[in-house]
């Protein structure tokens, strides 16, 4: 752990709970959230947090449902639209060009864990509108892997069924899984197989919250 200075400003960080708050009250209030295995959330030091990734509303949700602050990306067009886009900045999402885990998105979030913050990363790069996992991006294992940070695994569900939510039919879920830890390998041959093996290891912890909380449902 190096301990360095947060990136975020003192009134960036009281912004983000603010807005946090306001997005919590509604999480509970309006679509009655349930949060999941809260022992495995990690409240000090670098971690990345992995989502499945369904719903533009996903960040904002997940980051809500965490009690400390995340640092996540977002497409680009998304900071354009009125309201939403201020709210995802106030909780620290920084703009990137396209989807997915490109050289330059990498290299912010890297920077990010090197500062010991935490991150949110969505694995499978982009949106899976019919609610079925994707594939795994190597990204994830990457960043684990170069910075030694853990990860946790996460489903969420419901939020791309807002109006079902609403009208009490289906609830907000975030469940925390099993943290994946990073093996410490310098040899490159390895390194690239760490990378896939961490990945794979976070889409199997993901694919089995998805089936105990679709059970509950």
């Amino acid at each position: 752990m190096t301990n360095q200075p947060s990136p975020y400003s003192f009134w960036s960080r009281v912004l983000y709970r603010i807005i946090w708050s306001i997005i919590r009250f509604f999480l509970v209030v309006a679509f009655r959230i349930k949060v999941s295995g809260r022992e495995n959330e990690r409240m000090h030091g670098r971690v990345i947090y992995a989502s499945n990734h369904i719903s533009a509303l996903d960040p904002p949700v997940v980051g809500a449902s965490l009690k400390r602050q995340l640092m996540y990306l977002a497409k680009q067009e998304l900071f354009a639209i009125p309201i939403f886009g201020r709210i995802i900045r106030a909780l620290h999402a920084r703009p990137v060009n396209r989807a997915g885990y490109t050289r330059g998105a990498l290299e912010v979030m890297k920077a990010a864990l090197e500062k010991d913050e935490g991150v949110l990363v969505f694995p499978e790069g982009t949106r899976q509108k019919d609610g079925r996992l994707g594939e795994g991006k190597v990204g994830v294992g990457m960043l684990a892997v170069w910075t030694g940070a853990p990860v946790v695994p996460v489903y969420v569900s419901g939020t791309a069924n807002v109006w079902k939510a609403l009208s009490g039919r289906c609830r907000f879920r975030v469940a925390l899984g099993r943290v994946v830890e990073p093996p410490d390998v310098s040899d490159p041959q390895e390194r690239k197989r760490a990378y896939q093996t961490v990945t794979d290891a976070v889409m199997v912890e993901i694919a089995r919250l998805k089936a105990e909380v679709d059970q509950k449902q």
